[in-house]
């Protein structure tokens, strides 16, 4: 199965390959889209259009939008095909990142308790499922405090924000390694429903494709 994917930056784009490698290794990507924030809502059209052709694989953050299903309502005011994968991380990819609790506080040096919990929370229906819990936007929360807590010095410098900087100046070279060869999507699917979601997505994507 060949497909387009749609994501904000290296970051999200590395995520994306992870998990459709995680689902299939017969996915082939065509290309990769990139949209960022407010230019995911003017390209959605087109985005849809496409998928009629070959299936496009999305990624977004939800940021401070107040749960999935309303971020979905406000970027795709139509009926959407079937075959456009529309994926929301909450609160943003790197929480996804960080539902590998254990590995990631190895990778990055960082002691176990010192890292965020998952939480049950809803996200516009009735049922409670599990996310991980920040104080406000786990990218800022990674690189203003837990990143400080590394025992390496290499890892803070790489993440932490040079003034008027929002992320450090080798964020996508220290954290894209981790994806690629260290993130345990076993682990983070069960801290994370919404990563969870995106699985379940491409896998019935897959079997509507071998039909």
């Amino acid at each position: 199965m060949k497909v387009y994917i749609v994501g904000e930056d290296p970051v999200t784009f590395s995520i994306l390959k992870k998990v459709i490698r995680y689902c299939s290794r017969e996915i082939v990507i065509l290309s990769e889209l990139p949209a960022r924030g407010g230019q995911i809502k003017s390209k959605i059209a087109e985005f849809n259009t496409l998928s009629a052709a070959y299936p496009v694989i999305l990624l977004t953050d939800l940021d401070a939008v107040i749960c999935a299903p309303e971020l979905v309502r406000q970027i795709v005011p139509f009926n959407k095909n079937e075959n456009f994968i529309f994926n929301v991380a909450i609160d943003e990819a790197e929480a996804w990142l960080m539902a590998d609790i254990d590995g990631f506080a190895s990778y990055f040096a960082i002691d176990a308790h010192e890292m965020p919990t998952s939480i049950m929370t809803k996200q516009g229906g009735r049922k409670k499922l599990p996310e991980m819990s920040f104080n406000y936007k786990s990218s800022m929360y990674l690189t203003h405090e837990l990143i400080k807590k590394s025992k390496k010095l290499e890892f803070i410098q790489q993440f932490t924000p040079k003034q008027g900087a929002a992320k450090g100046p080798e964020y996508n070279s220290a954290i894209v390694p981790f994806i690629e060869n260290k993130w345990n999507i076993d682990v983070a699917r069960t801290n994370s429903d919404s990563l969870n979601r995106m699985i379940v997505r491409v896998n019935t994507l897959l079997t509507a494709y071998k039909q």
